[in-house]
């Protein structure tokens, strides 16, 4: 092991990091409030570009952590036709939901094709509530479900409504799927599709369709895309992990990105759930051939890191990390141990909201497949 990778292990260095991403982002949440309260009422367009902006200063250093810390790479997948269209128009994303950091390299092609600060997804409303990166999704207009039909049904035909006259180009994530991947949650829904007497899945969970019905019929006007994306890992690569990335250790996302055309997907309920169904085992065809051939299929394009997140991160260091070396030395020259013992404690509780951050996108912490609040009422 050299001694950068060495580096890279040391607790100390992770909560470093860790302090530049909280202490920024609580920075960045109070620009994105006074925003909200003040330029809002005024300007709508001017606030979601100065909200955008902010976020996109603050999740550049998750990106930096993937491409720039880790030295991760992306292979993406697609014909040259629909290449052409990739950060260049609005579109609905339709994902695989199968690992820990599916989302962390999804915004990390966001970032390369400039769409990561305007990025949003259809995400379970308990996540707004999470410290920094909650709040922030919030002040950029997540959809944040109640996993109530009804109300989720208003919620997003509310806000697609509302994000018409959004200014810039962005992408709108769909997990049809409803949750991650587990063997577990994998069996449930198979026998669920064995009741049903519908082909079964072998890489993915039956995707719920009044979602994508809604987005369907929601976006029809001004989003002329939806976007079949599958991420796939080398075969026999190691788990990838949000700690094995702090830990510096490079993964290779493949990422097959198909575009469909709006018009393409029916209206109608029953059509556009067989639609639905039918996509979500093409897709599972595209994680088998990449299981058998290393590969997706179609052309591979490699689509460039920036500078920008590594211009970022050292923006956030000069920024962060010295006027507190500064403040740490004169504290050790101090010699007062109550406010050392301070500062400790300040490092255990960065380090203990780091945690907390992370077990967002643990597997383990995924929501029961299946789980509605109208399912809780038929018990």
């Amino acid at each position: 092991m050299g001694l950068l990778s060495s580096f890279k292990q040391f607790v100390v260095v992770h909560i470093l990091i860790a302090y530049i991403f909280i202490v920024s982002g609580i920075i960045v949440n109070i620009f994105q409030a006074l925003g909200y309260l003040l330029l809002r009422p005024y300007s709508l367009r001017a606030y979601r570009k100065l909200a955008s902006f902010l976020t996109n200063l603050h999740w550049s250093q998750i990106v930096f952590l993937n491409e720039w810390w880790a030295g991760s790479e992306i292979t993406v997948y697609a014909s040259d036709e629909d290449r052409q269209h990739y950060g260049k128009e609005k579109a609905v994303i339709l994902m695989n939901h199968m690992y820990e950091v599916d989302f962390l390299h999804g915004w990390t092609l966001c970032e390369r094709l400039q769409v990561l600060g305007t990025s949003r997804a259809l995400i379970k409303e308990s996540v707004k509530y999470l410290p920094i990166v909650g709040w922030s999704m919030y002040f950029i207009e997540f959809l944040f479900l109640k996993r109530s039909y009804e109300e989720d049904k208003r919620i997003i035909v509310k806000q697609l409504k509302e994000l018409r006259s959004y200014p810039d180009n962005f992408w709108l994530l769909l997990f049809c799927e409803g949750t991650r991947f587990t063997a577990e949650k994998h069996q449930q829904s198979m026998e669920v599709a064995r009741s049903k007497g519908m082909p079964e899945l072998k890489h993915h969970l039956l995707p719920r369709t009044r979602g994508f019905l809604l987005c369907a019929q929601g976006i029809r006007e001004y989003i002329p895309a939806f976007y079949d994306v599958e991420i796939h890992f080398p075969n026999g690569s190691p788990e990838p992990t949000l700690v094995g990335l702090l830990k510096g250790q490079p993964q290779h996302a493949h990422i097959y990105v198909r575009r469909i055309p709006t018009e393409e997907v029916p209206e109608d309920e029953a059509a556009c759930a067989e639609y639905c169904h039918e996509l979500y085992r093409i897709k599972d065809r595209n994680f088998e051939y990449f299981e058998q051939n290393g590969r997706f299929p179609e052309k591979m394009h490699v689509i460039p890191r920036r500078p920008y997140t590594l211009l970022i991160f050292i923006f956030w260091c000069v920024l962060l990390i010295v006027p507190l070396m500064k403040y740490l030395v004169g504290l050790v020259l101090s010699g007062s141990t109550f406010t050392i013992a301070g500062v400790v404690l300040v490092g255990i509780l960065v380090s203990a909201l780091l945690q907390k951050m992370m077990e967002v996108t643990q597997i383990s912490k995924g929501s029961k497949y299946g789980h509605t609040e109208n399912n809780d009422k038929k018990k």
